[in-house]
Formats: structure tokens, sequence, C-alpha cells
């Protein structure tokens, strides 16, 4: 809750301005609307007397003092209105930069954990609940806060008994309502949790829907949907009904009010203490009031349920393990490509016990220029290696070393700006083909194609119905595995770092297609370092030195020739892949 109210308030602040511009308007419009009655009260005095000349002047004057607080009125919501959008969409617009700015400094493995759907979903909320939630502090809090206090000075300036009648049931009615919604808050909560988690499973159905068709899995997921949704439904349900409960208890106390308050002045009537006017004064206020104060029991609902839709955002406010710069960091040059892991300790879970570390006291050199592959079974840690050169993960223990320089000396912008990465499964935005290149780096469209042209993949853009200007679809669904592959490369040229990692790159593509993709990779890598991951080992060959993994330990490591007379295991598994192993 203090999360939710500290970045609602810093919101509100940076429109300040418009913010007190607002205030003003809801203040005068308030006090002279509510005013209005007292000249009312004054006319209906003067209709309940024979007609004179003075009675006639004093009704004038108090009909047009009525033309001239409705004119104030009707300027105050003007000048409301004026800096309300600034205020609501201005501050929505800023608390989704916001939340975006706070989602992307989170750790790569807050993504894994994480449904991108629910975190969509909770972003929007966050940033939509501070509309609801200035509004209801706008039109209902500060409204009736300052309806009340001048109906309770009017009242008390006719009559004071009245007055506290009055003042015990506001105090009555905000009491329950303000606690009962406090009480309710756990029922909104779970409501808001569980529509994320339907969220989510929207999203991850939505995303693999290739595997969905293609295994047949429409009912299954449909089933997941429908039950995720059911559990929603059955929340609300909860929700609702304790709602609904709410409204005939603040009905109860609405209608009790005004009828004792009625009966009072009925009272006071036949002890002659009562006029015509001071009855209108009464109801007129009354009715304003009661109108008030139950849309602000019913909007009570809406407060507590925006502050529920914000809570699982705030959560991620509040995680302060994200990715951030040492004080010391700078944006500093790799030129060689030297890469040093020097007795590194590394476990995911974060622990630094002996049993769970998947690297322990692993060191290795990587000279620049040098292109070394690294092999072995799933789970050996290829590509946690490489997750901890861009600094996805931090080892528990040990330094990294570019060129002599350590990795947390560098900027994460800097150190990553120079490590190109060509995935086992690139992954495309949903934009066209020339900014799914580019990644919005400042280049020349002759250095675009050219990178096309180095990385095989001009012929097929070229084919494509908008060429560069195709756009992929989400994911880059539209294009082929192969095609997606060489607008990885196509990247990784235009970039030019000194240091390459290549993870699977050619595992999922057919044997044309591999060759064609080896043969700009090899380009690619001229003169670079480069680590290469790979299944395949016919994709090793040319490598300086294959180093074999197993269990995050190095168990060989030489040439091709030199790991096959060795005999061991990656001769083993060059005999599984080269078919000896199926001969009779």
């Amino acid at each position: 809750m203090k999360t939710i109210f500290k970045e609602y308030i810093r919101t509100t602040w940076h429109h300040r301005w418009w913010f007190l511009l607002v205030m003003i308007g809801v203040c005068c419009a308030t006090v002279l609307s509510i005013y209005v009655p007292v000249f009312y009260k004054n006319i209906a005095n003067g209709f309940a007397q024979p007609f004179s000349a003075e009675t006639a002047n004093m009704m004038l004057d108090n009909f047009w003092m009525v033309v001239l607080f409705y004119a104030g009125i009707w300027t105050s919501w003007r000048i409301l209105e004026i800096g309300i959008i600034p205020v609501d969409a201005g501050g929505v617009r800023l608390l989704e930069k916001r939340c975006f700015a706070v989602l992307k400094r989170q750790k790569f493995n807050f993504f894994e954990n994480n449904f991108s759907g629910s975190l969509i979903k909770q972003a929007s909320r966050f940033s939509r609940a501070y509309e609801v939630i200035m509004d209801w502090f706008l039109f209902q809090f500060m409204q009736n806060m300052l309806s009340i206090t001048v109906a309770f000075i009017l009242f008390y300036q006719h009559y004071p008994e009245f007055a506290f009648y009055f003042l015990i049931w506001v105090v009555a009615f905000i009491t329950w309502s303000v606690g009962f919604s406090v009480w309710k808050l756990k029922y909104d909560k779970a409501v808001a949790e569980y529509d994320s988690k339907l969220g989510g499973a929207y999203s991850d159905a939505i995303s693999n829907i290739f595997i969905v068709k293609s295994f047949a899995l429409e009912k299954q997921e449909q089933s997941n949907v429908d039950g995720k949704a059911d559990i929603v439904y059955k929340k609300k349900k909860i929700a609702w009904i304790l709602m609904f409960v709410s409204f005939s208890i603040q009905g109860i106390m609405t209608m009790g009010i005004e009828l004792v308050l009625v009966y009072l002045m009925i009272g006071k009537w036949q002890l002659g203490e009562f006029n015509v006017g001071e009855f209108v004064l009464f109801q007129s206020i009354l009715l304003i009031l009661v109108q008030r104060l139950w849309e602000f029991g019913r909007n009570f609902r809406n407060f507590f349920t925006a502050l529920a839709d914000a809570a699982e955002m705030a959560e991620v406010f509040e995680n302060n393990d994200f990715e951030k710069d040492n004080s010391s960091a700078k944006a500093l040059m790799i030129s060689k490509g030297e890469i040093k892991l020097d007795k590194i300790n590394f476990a995911y879970s974060g622990s630094e016990t002996t049993n769970s570390c998947l690297f322990e006291d692993f060191s290795l050199n990587i000279k620049a220029g040098e292109k070394v592959a690294l092999v072995g079974q799933s789970g050996s840690g290829k590509t946690s290696l490489t997750k901890l050169l861009f600094r996805f993960f931090e080892p528990q223990k040990g330094n990294i070393y570019f060129d002599g320089q350590d990795a947390k000396d560098f900027t994460l912008d800097s150190l990553r700006n120079q490590i190109s990465l060509v995935p086992q499964q690139p992954e495309l935005f949903h934009r066209s083909v020339y900014d799914n290149i580019i990644l919005d780096a400042d280049v020349s469209e002759k250095q675009v194609q050219e990178a096309a042209k180095k990385s095989q993949s001009l012929a097929f853009i070229e084919k494509l119905p908008e060429q560069f200007e195709t756009m992929v679809g989400e994911r880059g669904v539209k294009l082929s595995g192969g095609e997606k592959q060489r607008i990885a490369l196509a990247r990784a040229f235009l970039e030019d770092a000194p240091i390459v990692v290549l993870d699977e790159a050619t595992s999922a593509l057919d044997s044309i297609t591999e060759k064609q993709i080896q043969t700009a990779i090899f380009d690619l890598i001229k003169d670079k370092t480069a680590i290469v991951i790979a299944h395949r080992l016919s994709t090793i060959l040319r490598m300086d030195r294959i180093i074999v993994l197993e269990n995050g330990k190095i168990i060989e490591e030489g040439t091709h020739q030199e790991l096959l007379e060795k005999d061991g295991n990656y001769a083993s598994m060059w005999k599984h892949q080269s078919g000896e192993f199926l001969k009779q």
C-alpha cells in the first residue's frame, strides 16, 4: 500500500500545478453548490408571505445571487476540466512509462519465473488504477468532505441539534463504508491475483499457438483457461456479494437519516419554530449530501478495487534485486576480445554450498581471436556460461575479465553492446525486417544492405512482398527458422562486436540451410573471439579448441582430431552422431 501511494503521489507532484488548478475548481464548485440552497430558503420564505415590494425585491436579490453562484459553479467546472486531462491522462502516461522502466530493470530470471501476459496486465492495472483513485479522491473524498463541512456549518447556524444528529450519522456512515471496504480488500486482491493468472494462461496459450494447433491441444488449453476463468468468477462472486451487503447497509443508513431529520422538522414546525424556507434549505442540502454520500459508499468499492489491482505491480516496484551498474562502472572498451573466467562459483539458487553449485572453482581462458566450441549434454552448463558472460546472472564467487578488465567495471550497456549473440531461436519484434536488423542502431541503408548480404539473407528479403519493410509478425512467425536465423546473423554483422556467441545457432535447420548459414557464421567470426555452443558436432570441426563440459566441469579440451585420438567422451559423442553405433 505504501508503495502504491508513494508512486501515485510522485506522479501527482509531477503535475502539481495542474492538480492545484483541479483542486481550486473542485473546491469552488462544491462550496458554491452547497451554499445555493440558502438563497432558495429565502425565496421560499418570500413565497410563504403576502406580496409586497420589499419581499419581491428580496426574492429577486436572492434570485440574482443564485444566477451568480450558478455562473461560478459552471466556471469552476470548466477550470477543473482544463486541469483534469494532464492530471489523469498525463498521470497514467507517466505510470505506463514508469512500469516499463521498472520491469526492464528486473533480472533475467525474473522474466523466466513470470508470465509475460500477467506482467502486462499488472502494469496496465497499476497505471489505470491511478485514474480511478485520483477521480475518487477529487470527486468523492474532497467533494464530500467539503460538502459535509459546509453543510454542518449551515445546519449549526440554524439548528445545532440537527447539525449534531447529522454529524453522528456522517461519522457512522463513513466508518462503516471504510471499515467494511478495508476488511473486504483481501477478497478484491484475490480477484486481481487470479485475474493475472487467467491473463497468464491466455498469453501462454496464444504465444504458443503453433504448438497448440500442431498437437491438437485446443481442448486442453480451453479447459485450462476455463478453469481459471471459473475461479475468477467464484472470487468475483464473493467480492460482489459482499459489496451488495455494504450497499444494503448504506441504503438503510441513508434512508434513516432522511426520515429522522424530517421527523424532527415536523416536531419543530408543531412548536412554531420551523418555517417553510428552512425545510427547503435542509431538504435541498440533504438531497445533495445523501446522493453524494451514497455515491461515496458505492464508489468506495472502486477505490479499494483499484488498490487491489495495483497491489501486484507494487510488489515489483518493491523488488530491489534488479540489474544495476556498480557505482564505479564505466563504458569500457573491449579491443582484443580476450576472455578469462577466474575460479567461478555459480548456482542458480544463489547458494554457495558445494552441493548446489553448477560451477565450482571454474576457470577458463579464451585468447583474443580464438574460436572456442562448448559441447556437452543438456544441463552441463554451456548456455549458463554464456549468460554469465552477458551478466544476466552474477557468479557468487570469482571474477570474469575481458581484456584484463573486470566485467563488473563495465556498465551493462557497454558490455552487452560488445558481445554479439546469435541464439538458437532468434526472437523478432513484430516490426519490419529493416527494424529487426538495425534494432534502433544509427546506421545507413547501405550498411544494412551489406549486413543482409553477408548473412545470406538479402536474397530472401528481396522476395518478400515489401522487402525490407515487410512486417514479420509476432516473434517473426511469418518467417521460417532459417530466415529468422539469417536476420539474427545480419544483426551481428551490423553490430560488429569483438566477441560473438553462437548458441546452437544451426541446430534447428535443415542440412542445406545449415551449410549456407555456416558460411555466413565463419565470415562473421573471422578476426573475432567466438564461443560456439553446438549439439551438432559437424558445425565445430574448424574451431581452434573444443571444450567438453559435464556438470559444470571441463572434462576434455583440444582440437577435433586431438579429442578423437583421446577416445573419450567427445569421441563417444562423435561416433553416435556419425552413425558408427548404428552399424551391424
